[in-house]
């Protein structure tokens, strides 16, 4: 998936891929101009969820 995206990079701007069920949460740097590659992760080991406010994205983790 990291691999799509940076390929994806090349053609257009993108500011957030954002991708669930690999179950490993992470926020990933793509480039210099602040793309990020985001893995939701799962809810039932790490309770992991994103938010999106209309300006960025947040993984968060449920407490």
């Amino acid at each position: 998936l990291i691999l799509y995206a940076k390929e994806k990079l090349k053609t257009e701007k993108i500011d957030y891929f954002v991708f669930g069920h690999r179950h490993l949460p992470m926020v990933l740097d793509l480039d210099k101009t602040g793309s990020l590659y985001i893995n939701l992760g799962d809810w039932i080991s790490y309770f992991t969820y994103g938010v999106f406010d209309g300006q960025k994205f947040d993984l968060l983790e449920y407490k």
